[in-house]
Order: C-alpha cells, then sequence, then structure tokens
C-alpha cells in the first residue's frame, strides 16, 4: 500500500512539474543553448542575435543584452560576415555599450549577392557570451 501511494504521490508531483512550469533541479543548474549545455548565467537575463535579407538586398542586423537586475553595465558587437571560399569573412561592425541593464545594435546595411550571417558579442557587468545567426542567402 506504501508502495502504490509513493508513486501515485510521485506521478501528482510530476505532473504538476509540467503544468505549471517547475524546473527540475538538473534544469535549475543548466540551460540549452544552440543545441549546448551551458551554465547559468550570472548577470546576463537574455541576448539575441538575427540578421534578415530582404528581396532588394537590404539586411536587417540587430543584436541585443539584457541584464538582470543590479546591472550596471552592459555591451553588445554584432558583425556582418560572408561567406567566402568556405571561410567567413568580416564585412561590417556595429558596437552599443551603456551604464544601465541593456543595449542593442538595430541596423541595415546594403549587401552584394552571397550568403550571411551576424556574430554577437557581448556582456552585461563582465559576463560574456557570444551568439551567431542563421546563415541567409541573397
Amino acid at each position: 500500500m506504501q508502495k502504490l501511494a509513493r508513486k501515485i504521490a510521485g506521478i501528482v508531483i510530476g505532473v504538476c512539474m509540467l503544468s505549471y512550469g517547475v524546473k527540475s533541479p538538473m534544469a535549475v543548474c543548466a540551460e540549452v543553448a544552440n543545441g549546448q549545455i551551458e551554465t547559468r548565467m550570472t548577470y546576463i537575463a537574455s541576448y539575441n542575435v538575427g540578421l534578415f535579407i530582404a528581396d532588394n538586398g537590404i539586411a536587417s542586423i540587430s543584436g541585443s543584452v539584457s541584464g538582470k537586475s543590479g546591472v550596471t553595465q552592459t555591451f553588445v558587437k554584432v558583425t556582418l560576415q560572408k561567406s567566402v571560399s568556405g571561410g567567413w569573412e568580416d564585412v561590417e561592425s556595429w558596437e552599443d555599450s551603456s551604464d544601465s541593464r541593456s543595449a542593442f545594435v538595430n541596423t541595415t546595411y546594403q549587401v552584394s549577392r552571397g550568403t550571411y550571417r551576424t556574430v554577437m558579442t557581448c556582456s552585461a557587468n563582465g559576463e560574456t557570451k557570444s551568439q551567431t545567426s542563421v546563415t541567409r542567402t541573397y
């Protein structure tokens, strides 16, 4: 009888965790980003990089970082890269820094025919992360 009660309690707790978004202890210790497991961030709340190329060759480039409460310095640098002979060549870079919890880059750039990506490096109170966008072809 006790075994059955424990099994039922375990199932109920599991359903509650799934229903209310409570994370398991392992999920609390790590997050999955770009298919890799990384430790939880101390100062960075979120970060993101983006690239979109319109039919006329205008690339929309974005990158942002948001710090957690108490963050006093943020920085973001986004580099547009073009695929050349099997490698990546820097085309142009933009950056922003702030004495606040967020920094962002949001700009456009006229590209020529080819395949592109953006690479972003960001930081909050010295904690640094990098992210690469999906590739886009024009």
